[in-house]
């Protein structure tokens, strides 16, 4: 998935902000993020001919959940959808986790150039989704205690770009095993 797929899932979030900022009534706000999410996977469909299957879960999410969210009146259940959502990341990663490492090198094979993925890697890999795991549990969990106790503002902050600062150390350490194994050359 690239990192323009990620940035875009922010803009319904954002569109709710912006609607929330100047209407009192949240399921107005609601409404406009998922009208924008819909019209979105619309646009990308139009565009590419294709529908990615994250996107389309991304936007089920925010209309099933935010149609909820409007029926009963209350919030709650939108703003727990990026939690939702890292939850079946994390699932997934689980997964990969523990899956034999014949898939592994079966189902990365097809996505990476040939030769690229030794098993002597899939330690290493193995690694890598073990913190990514911890790292998208702690944020679903933070978003969670927002959704539950802290303000739109607050709970907008982690849910979005908080994502992406959580991951910022782990960006931080794996620049410095780079650097220091580059010097080492």
């Amino acid at each position: 998935m690239s990192p323009a797929i990620l940035l875009t899932q922010l803009l319904p979030l954002l569109v709710f902000l912006i609607v929330d900022a100047f209407v009192t009534d949240v399921r107005i706000s609601i409404l406009a993020a998922i009208v924008f999410a819909a019209g979105q996977l619309g646009l990308s469909w139009r565009r590419t001919r294709k529908i990615d299957w994250f996107v389309l879960l991304d936007v089920g999410l925010i209309v099933a959940l935010g149609a909820v969210s409007i029926l009963f009146e209350d919030e709650l259940l939108f703003k727990l959808k990026p939690a939702i959502l890292e939850g079946l990341a994390v699932l997934l990663l689980v997964a990969l986790i523990l899956a034999p490492d014949r898939f592994l090198l079966s189902y990365f094979g097809r996505l990476l150039p040939a030769g690229t993925l030794g098993t002597e890697a899939l330690g290493r890999l193995r690694t890598m989704f073990v913190a990514m795991c911890l790292l998208v549990s702690l944020h679903a969990v933070a978003v969670i205690i927002c959704a539950l106790a802290a303000s739109r503002r607050i709970w907008a902050l982690v849910s979005g770009p908080g994502f992406y600062l959580v991951f910022l150390p782990f960006l931080a350490a794996g620049l410095l095993r780079y650097l220091r194994a580059r010097r080492r050359i």
